[in-house]
């Protein structure tokens, strides 16, 4: 399709980094590839997000190319015809039903489908976080997660309530914004992350004077047998499977927060 194509368009997404092997460039592209499945493996990510889109973008009759330096980075580049080919079955699949007609013959522009949050269940009316929590206007929540989708979803639903959002996509960060923000009320916690894991990074906040005493609730999309044990026994106040109720989870963080903020002196913001 591209060698048939008048013109070609090219976008281009450049990152700093890890970089990768010329031989594992091909297998990021497969599903499943994350090496190391452990709570504190080297680096995040469940390699489902690329062999997506190389499937996409061969369904609009482009591709995507990647070149990459081990401790620069890469670059991830997608070709796709200024024409784009007749929908396939598989693609109208994967599309809504309903394509909005768009001005002077352009190819239609699918309808904006609603996000699936990997970590919030929906509640009534299909809305995540449906009751207000007045009891937690104000307070200030630290997010340590390296799945962005997770990050995005929580901050969005959460800021929406009132609280401030602080975020880290590792324990050593989490930690460092800790020790910079006091005023942190309550820390969500994702079990596993790079490098050091939830239970870790857990245990070095409980050895900080701040951190002592501060609610930490995890959150996690595989529990497996004994991992509920090990993260109470590294400090954990609470522990929430994936996906999550918000309404719950709200419930749960003011049980801690409340009565934390009240021995404080810190009164809630109306």
């Amino acid at each position: 399709m591209l060698d048939s194509a008048s013109n070609v368009v090219k976008f281009a997404v450049r990152d700093t980094g890890i970089g990768i092997p010329d031989d594992k460039l091909d297998m990021i592209f497969g599903a499943f590839q994350q090496a190391d499945g452990t709570t504190s493996r080297k680096y995040g990510g469940t390699g489902l997000g690329l062999s997506i889109s190389k499937e996409l973008a061969g369904m609009l009759g482009g591709k995507i190319e990647v070149s990459s330096e081990v401790g620069v980075g890469s670059e991830f580049t997608l070709f796709l015809p200024d024409v784009l080919p007749p929908v396939t079955a598989a693609a109208a699949r994967m599309m809504p039903r309903r394509m909005p007609v768009s001005p002077l013959g352009a190819p239609p522009v699918p309808e904006r489908p609603a996000v699936s949050s990997p970590i919030l269940r929906t509640g009534p009316g299909g809305v995540a976080g449906a009751r207000p929590a007045p009891e937690l206007n104000g307070v200030t929540v630290l997010i340590v997660d390296d799945d962005v989708r997770n990050v995005f979803a929580l901050t969005s639903a959460l800021e929406l309530h009132g609280l401030t959002v602080l975020y880290a996509d590792n324990g050593t960060d989490g930690i460092q914004l800790l020790t910079e923000h006091p005023e942190v009320d309550v820390v969500l916690m994702d079990a596993m992350m790079p490098d050091i894991d939830g239970n870790e990074t857990t245990r070095r906040i409980r050895q900080l004077p701040q951190g002592r005493e501060l609610p930490v609730v995890f959150l996690t999309a595989k529990a497996m047998p004994g991992d509920r044990e090990s993260s109470f026994a590294a400090g954990a106040t609470e522990y929430v499977t994936k996906p999550v109720d918000l309404d719950e989870l709200l419930s749960l963080m003011a049980q801690w927060v409340t009565p934390r903020r009240a021995r404080n002196g810190v009164g809630v913001v109306g």
